[in-house]
């Protein structure tokens, strides 16, 4: 039997020979899958690989295709940081390679890689690779630029990254976003991955332009790239520092007074979804700058456009998740009322999707981050806003058959579990308990976890 290394000469030695190419690469491909990790490793490591990348410059798409797979199955056996270090150069020719295919084996293989900080610091000094992965992102195929958007997302979320994009490929960058509309929109959505990560971050990316064209795209009159723009724009806000960034650029009152007046549905539910994102940092004081919002969102909890609707709910939730949220929807008086014995009547009547939002809207409007007396209370005055029965309610969505629902309703018993008064209706509801302990009745692996989770909380609780 021939040794491993004369096993690898003499299959190289016919990829020297292009009628026996396809044939050769099944050969290596079938020997790879079938010995032993530990074997596929020795032998991917003498297998001489820049003449398997050669076998990518032909018309063949089989031998193509092949080689693809060949040279996956090897680089998947090196080390971490090996491929790249070893074969930056046919690596980055596989960038430039005019089938998709040859593009996402090389930008797979490279992704792999930089998940170890090693690696990651080497790629950084490969400029000509850097610059390939970026034209990468402007490819007309959809996954090889998303492939490419999220190596560059990672590159710029470490330091040295972040220094090399902002300073030698950022031209590629703009060369990108010049193509057209969607590639300036990938590019600017990698800026705010990277952005809302960490105020350093943020203000390296700001020196470079790029946030400021941001803005500015809010005064286009394409209404698409205007509303992707105030999606992105929406991510950056979930950061503090992205918050106080739109606040002081005007960026948020534009936003709220533009859909103050404005009837078109698709506006109305991006800007009510950013709406209830900004609310989450300074949800009494964007009460009180914008009522007609909130006046808006109670009213379409009724709309006959269940989008509407659920986007309304969602957002709904996401202020009430927040003590100082609670408040802020206490203090609109009996709107927040109204809003409640509404949800919980038009129930029945919402479609399962819907439902769900529902249901998780009333748990996070009962949930709390902090027990402090005075939102107990609140939560207390909302639980009982559910009907005569509100407990009767719950277990109806908790032990509902469509999983789904079930889900939120358990989600919604496991809110009302973390308070005192929670505790005693579930003591005082008869068979609840019993149906919390019985574990032959669900077969979900989520639900089966979150009535874990509610017993836990029972079984650490001075009520039982």
């Amino acid at each position: 039997m021939a040794s491993r290394e004369d096993w690898c000469a003499d299959k190289l030695s016919k990829l020297l020979q292009e009628d026996l190419r396809i044939s050769t690469l099944n050969e290596i491909k079938q020997h790879l899958t079938s010995i032993p990790q530990s074997e596929a490793t020795r032998t991917a490591d003498i297998l001489e690989l820049p003449l398997v990348f050669d076998c990518l410059n032909d018309s063949n798409t089989e031998q193509v295709d092949l080689a693809c797979e060949v040279l996956s199955l090897c680089m998947n056996n090196l080390n971490l940081g090996e491929s790249t270090s070893r074969y930056s150069v046919p690596l980055e020719r596989a960038l430039n390679h005019p089938y998709a295919a040859v593009k996402l084996m090389a930008l797979n293989e490279i992704e792999r890689n930089i998940h170890k900080e090693e690696s990651l610091r080497d790629l950084c000094k490969r400029r000509a690779l850097l610059i390939s992965i970026v034209r990468c992102i402007g490819d007309n195929d959809i996954a090889v630029a998303k492939k490419a958007s999220d190596i560059i997302t990672v590159v710029g979320l470490s330091s040295i990254g972040l220094k090399i994009i902002t300073s030698d490929v950022i031209t590629e960058l703009q060369e990108v976003m010049a193509i057209n509309e969607v590639d300036r929109l990938r590019v600017y959505e990698i800026i705010i991955n990277i952005s809302k990560e960490s105020e350093i971050n943020f203000n390296v990316l700001k020196s470079t332009g790029i946030i400021s064209q941001i803005l500015d795209e809010l005064n286009s009159t394409d209404i698409l790239l205007r509303l992707n723009v105030v999606e992105l724009l929406t991510q950056l806000g979930l950061s503090l520092h992205g918050y106080i960034y739109l606040e002081q650029t005007g960026v948020l009152s534009k936003l709220f007074a533009y859909i103050d007046d404005n009837e078109d549905p698709v506006v109305v539910q991006l800007h009510l979804k950013i709406f209830g994102h900004m609310s989450h940092w300074k949800p009494i004081e964007l009460l009180s700058k914008h009522p007609k919002l909130f006046d808006r969102l109670f009213s379409n909890i009724e709309s006959s456009d269940l989008t509407i609707v659920g986007v309304s709910l969602d957002t709904l939730g996401i202020i009430g998740l927040s003590n100082e949220g609670k408040c802020s929807l206490l203090a609109s008086g009996n709107k927040i009322s109204y809003a409640i014995k509404t949800i919980v009547k038009l129930l029945t009547s919402y479609p399962t999707e819907v439902r769900v939002r529902a249901l998780s809207c009333l748990e996070n409007l009962l949930r709390v981050e902090e027990l402090k007396t005075d939102i107990i209370q609140i939560t207390r005055k909302w639980y009982g806003l559910f009907g005569d029965d509100p407990m009767e309610l719950v277990l109806r969505y908790a032990k509902n058959p469509f999983t789904e629902i079930r889900l939120a309703g358990l989600g919604l018993l496991h809110a009302i579990a973390e308070h005192q008064w929670g505790q005693e209706e579930i003591k005082s509801t008869p068979g609840l308990v019993e149906f919390l302990l019985d574990r032959t009745v669900e077969t979900n692996k989520q639900c089966k976890e979150l009535k874990y989770e509610i017993v836990k909380i029972l079984a650490e609780s001075t009520i039982f």
